[in-house]
């Protein structure tokens, strides 16, 4: 877990769901704070019931993180962790039919810059920003150009294929990262479709250079 690697006192949990990588950070012994966000409704709703009694883990108004700020639609997933801003391509609806999207709700958008100047202070050192948007990463980053110099490692779901409209893949996200600081440091695999075999997802620790 990068939270043992690096001293950091803020997490930035982007794309929360229900706050299922926030307990695993926080199981792992991880002690600095944390700021989720997640745009849909129900999971919401959800990640607040599983922060309360943890002082240190603040959960954001409901809103999704983009480019500038406003409003958008957001498709609604029926497993509710793949939901995203993006149309699902086919790809992603036959490895996954659990997945297909039931709903839409209109939400907030934000961008990265706002959220970090609400929240993090002066003294923060270490920051860690983690991104689970579901093939609107490049929105997310794009919309943080003036707090990134800041965050000393970012952990990012990375696709092999479009598995959401106009989303970027692993090599321009490479390229885009290297182009920010950052280095890979971990690569686990994710998501794939169990019929071929075929690895769709890989989940990635980017690390800036020195922080490490």
């Amino acid at each position: 877990m990068l939270a043992k690697l690096i001293d950091s006192t803020l997490l930035f949990d982007i794309g929360a769901n229900e706050g299922q990588f926030a307990k695993e950070v926080l199981a792992s012994g991880y002690r600095g704070r944390i700021v989720s966000v997640e745009p849909g409704k129900q999971a919401h709703q959800r990640l607040l019931a599983n922060s309360a009694g943890h002082e240190s883990w603040t959960v954001a108004a409901q809103c999704a993180l983009g480019t500038e700020a406003g409003h958008a639609k957001l498709n609604i997933a029926g497993n509710s962790m793949s939901s995203s801003l993006r149309p699902m391509k086919e790809a992603h609806e036959d490895a996954a039919p659990e997945a297909r999207y039931v709903a839409t709700e209109t939400v907030d958008v934000i961008t990265l810059d706002a959220l970090f100047a609400s929240v993090a202070c002066d003294d923060d050192q270490g920051i860690i920003l983690k991104v689970d948007v579901q093939g609107h990463e490049a929105p997310v980053l794009s919309g943080g150009a003036g707090s990134l110099s800041r965050i000393s490692a970012i952990l990012m779901e990375m696709s092999l294929v479009e598995l959401y409209e106009g989303q970027s893949l692993l090599a321009d996200q490479l390229a885009t990262l290297s182009k920010l600081g950052f280095g890979i440091w971990d690569l686990d695999r994710g998501f794939m479709d169990v019929r071929t075999g075929r690895l769709l997802q890989v989940d990635a620790t980017f690390v800036r250079q020195g922080a490490c």
